[in-house]
């Protein structure tokens, strides 16, 4: 039997929906130039002092402060310089009393040296001749051993993804191989008679919301495969779900959802697995045909065909999915700025349900505003001009022009652009 629409709260939802899904992650190992971005499985412990032994931090002298105890512009010491370093090179004898060696920046310090004389605070008065006419403190200038991460110190934790910088610290550790989180692999399925996956082909549309999610899925860590177009037909609705549960870990099925007479998504959910469907119906404007089931333990969710509402159930279910999947916390989703409303914005339709509305926030003489974009939430141009959402509690009617909001940005690949108009 199909399950009949049931509005529960987007809280609810979550929970009754990620109850049910048991999640296994699985892992590989990459080397640490593939691994940007990724999610480590495991802490990562330093299997050495970073320097390895005290460093230089400018050029000048190695020498033993304790030789510059009594030295003054009236009294100064003189070294002799007995050799040179530069960074990954050690000198090959003890520096000894009123000797110097001279080091770069990055260099190691020799051995029995304790401090640095910058050059600056040295004076050459014959070859090889140095004086210091001021007492050195053991220490200057100088980046003890183990100063950046000690030996035995974990320096990055499991569930961290790797940064760039985090890669080029690895590779200083001399960790050339970490062990990450697969990406999930999401299967995307585009339902109706209507729609092609050709431009060329006269009286049809072509299948774009497929295109925007497998953007989404990718953008947030997982690995998109499209498993094309099913026509309004419950055996190759099913078809095609098949397909897709044999290669992916998450499946995305797009319209087909709501209460036509060809909606036939549930119904063939129902029929193809245990426990089936999950929620079918939030209580939210847009999303409120959403829903969301488990096939055979793989996650399938039922995105709405109107591009508005699948953005939202997308936000709702998938994208703290794929964030678990991928080995992340599905808390802190959003970057939330406040905001100021440039104009009312005025509710007349669905007052107990909670309201997205899609604005774009741009900073004004006045401060951070957000501009809200109305209207069906079949327009696709109202995404487009936006680069963030406000969501409305239920039974509000009204936001006035200048109420603070908090407005989540939507993902994007570059920084966020809401600095100019």
């Amino acid at each position: 039997m199909q399950r009949k629409f049931r509005y529960v709260t987007v809280d609810q939802a979550l929970r009754d929906f990620m109850k049910a899904v048991k999640l296994k992650l699985s892992y590989e190992n990459l080397p640490i130039y593939e691994a940007y971005g990724r999610v480590l499985a495991n802490d990562l412990t330093a299997t050495k002092d970073i320097p390895k032994y005290d460093m230089s931090h400018f050029d000048g002298y190695a020498i033993r402060a304790g030789d510059t105890a009594l030295a003054t512009v009236n009294n100064p010491v003189s070294f002799r310089v007995v050799g040179r370093t530069r960074p990954g090179g050690r000198l090959a004898r003890k520096v000894g009393p009123r000797e110097a060696c001279y080091v770069t920046t990055g260099a190691y310090l020799p051995e029995d040296t304790d401090t640095v004389v910058s050059v600056e605070a040295a004076t050459a008065v014959a070859e090889d001749v140095i004086e210091v006419r001021r007492k050195i403190q053991p220490g200057e200038h100088v980046i003890p051993q183990g100063k950046d991460v000690k030996k035995g110190e974990t320096v990055l934790e499991k569930g961290h993804a790797l940064r760039a910088q985090d890669i080029g610290f690895l590779a200083a550790l001399g960790i050339s191989q970490v062990k990450v989180v697969k990406k999930p692999i999401v299967a995307i399925l585009s339902v109706g008679d209507e729609l092609t996956d050709r431009f060329d082909e006269v009286g049809k549309t072509f299948s774009s919301h497929a295109l925007i999610f497998s953007k989404l899925v990718g953008e947030e860590g997982g690995v998109p495969i499209y498993l094309g177009i099913a026509p309004d037909d419950k055996s190759k609705i099913q078809s095609k779900i098949r397909n897709g549960l044999k290669k992916a870990d998450m499946i995305l099925t797009i319209a087909g959802v709501s209460k036509g007479d060809k909606d036939y998504v549930p119904a063939t959910i129902e029929t193809m697995g245990k426990p089936g469907i999950i929620v079918r119906g939030i209580d939210i404007r847009p999303g409120r045909a959403s829903g969301a089931g488990i096939i055979n333990g793989r996650p399938i969710i039922m995105l709405p065909g109107l591009i508005q509402s699948a953005l939202v159930c997308f936000y709702v279910f998938a994208l703290p999915l794929i964030r678990l999947m991928s080995g992340l916390s599905s808390s802190n989703l959003w970057t939330i700025i406040k905001a100021r409303m440039a104009e009312r914005l005025v509710f007349t339709e669905f007052i107990p349900f909670k309201k997205v509305t899609f604005v774009r926030v741009v900073r004004t003489p006045m401060g951070i505003v957000a501009r809200p974009f109305t209207g069906e939430s079949a327009l696709l141009g109202i995404v487009v001009k936006s680069n963030g959402f406000i969501i409305t509690p239920e039974n509000r009617t009204m936001i006035e022009e200048g109420e603070e909001v908090d407005v989540h940005l939507l993902p994007t690949p570059l920084p966020y652009d809401f600095l100019r108009e």
